[in-house]
C-alpha cells in the first residue's frame, strides 16, 4: 500500500499508541447525568445481550493499541489516520454543540457532519474485522495461485501488507467515497425528550434498508445508492441523526418514546459486543427480534421457484461421483 510521501513522517514509538474506536469528545455525551459531586464522569456499557454492565470512563472505553496507526518498513510509525480522525472529531464538536441548540446547519457544517459519519462508520473494531478478512481470502487466493504456477512470490508480498493494513486501508478509501454520497442524500435530527434517551454502541452508525427481505440473499447487503437506504448515528441521548434519499418536513423533529424504543432496538441489534445506555437502562423491546414479514423474497412466487430449482439442482449431484484426476 502506497502512501505519499509527505504524510509518513517518522513518528515516536510510544506516542498515542492508545486510540479510540469510538471517539471520547463523541462518547462524553452519554454520561450519567447522576454522577456525584467528586465523582469522575462515566458511561454504562452494557453487553449485547444486556447480561452485564460496567461503569466506565469515556476516556478508558472503546480504547485500542495502535489501531489507526500505519507501521512503516523502516520502523517508524505514520499517525496520518489517527490524526485525520482526530481533525474530524474536533470539527463535530463544534457541529454539536450547535445542533444541541437546534441552530440551523450551514453547508460547511453539514459535510463536517458526513465526515464524522463515514469515520464512524469506517473506524470500527467489527469493520476493521471484517475487511482484514477480505484481504485475507484475497490473498490465501494469490498465494495459491502463486504457488500452483511456480512463480516467485511477488503480488503475495503486496497483498499480505493489505492484509496487515486491512483496517486503514479501507478508512482512507472509505472516507472520500462515504462523506461525498452522505453529503448528496436528505439529512434530519430526531430530537426527544425521553428520560431513557438514545443509546450508542461499538458500532454506532447503522445503515439499514427496510426492504432488504425483499431482495434475494446475495443482494441483502446496504449500500448508499439503494432508494431505501436509511443511516442512522445517535449524536447525544436526545439527538439522533437521520440520513435518506427521502425528503422530510423538518431538520429538527421531535419524536415520541416508541421512535425511541424502534431507534435504539435498531443500534443495539447492530452492536458488536456492547451499547452505551444514558442511564444504565436497557428495555426489553430492544432484544425482541420481530416477526419475520409476509412479503419476504422466500415467499414471493420468484423466490419459491428459485429455491426449488435450487433444490433440484442440489438433488441431482447428490451421488454424483469426483471426477478422476
Amino acid at each position: 500500500m502506497r502512501y505519499p510521501l509527505r504524510f509518513l513522517r517518522f513518528e515516536g514509538m510510544m506516542e498515542k499508541k492508545k486510540q479510540h474506536v469510538i471517539p471520547k469528545c463523541y462518547l462524553k455525551a452519554w454520561c450519567d447525568p447522576r454522577t456525584l459531586p467528586g465523582q469522575h464522569p462515566y458511561v454504562w456499557r452494557i453487553s449485547r445481550d444486556g447480561s452485564e454492565k460496567l461503569k466506565k470512563s469515556p476516556e478508558k472505553s472503546f480504547v485500542a493499541t495502535d489501531k489507526y496507526t500505519i507501521k512503516l518498513p523502516s520502523g517508524g510509525r505514520s499517525l496520518i489516520i489517527e490524526n485525520t480522525l482526530g481533525g474530524i472529531e474536533s470539527d463535530f464538536v463544534g457541529v454539536l454543540f450547535r445542533i444541541r441548540r437546534l441552530q440551523r446547519l450551514n453547508p460547511l457544517d453539514r459535510a463536517r457532519l458526513c465526515l464524522f459519519v463515514a469515520a464512524t462508520h469506517l473506524r470500527t473494531v467489527a469493520m476493521g474485522e471484517h475487511w482484514k478478512g477480505q484481504y485475507q481470502d484475497l490473498n490465501d487466493i494469490v498465494t495459491r495461485l502463486e504457488q500452483a504456477h511456480g512463480v516467485p512470490a511477488t503480488t503475495s508480498l503486496a497483498t499480505e501488507r493489505l492484509v496487515e493494513h486491512g483496517h486503514q486501508h479501507i478508512i482512507v478509501t472509505g472516507l472520500e467515497m462515504e462523506a461525498s454520497r452522505l453529503f448528496e442524500m436528505e439529512m434530519a435530527v430526531l430530537v426527544t425528550d425521553s428520560e431513557v434517551g438514545f443509546i450508542t454502541s461499538d458500532s454506532p452508525c447503522v445503515w439499514f434498508n427496510p426492504k432488504l427481505h425483499t431482495f434475494p440473499p446475495f443482494y441483502r447487503s446496504p449500500g448508499l445508492a439503494q432508494r431505501d437506504i436509511e443511516v442512522t448515528l445517535p449524536l447525544s441521548p436526545q439527538h439522533l441523526l437521520f440520513i435518506s434519499h427521502r425528503r422530510l418536513p423538518a431538520f429538527y423533529l421531535s419524536i415520541g418514546d416508541k421512535h425511541v424504543d424502534e431507534a435504539n432496538r435498531l443500534t443495539r441489534f447492530h452492536c458488536d459486543k456492547e451499547f452505551v445506555s444514558w442511564k444504565g437502562e436497557a428495555r426489553p423491546y430492544w432484544f425482541e427480534r420481530g416477526q419475520e414479514p409476509e412479503d419476504t423474497w422466500e415467499k414471493s412466487e420468484a423466490g419459491k421457484k428459485a429455491l426449488e430449482e435450487k433444490e433440484r439442482m442440489v438433488g441431482g449431484l447428490e451421488g454424483c461421483e469426483p471426477a478422476e484426476k
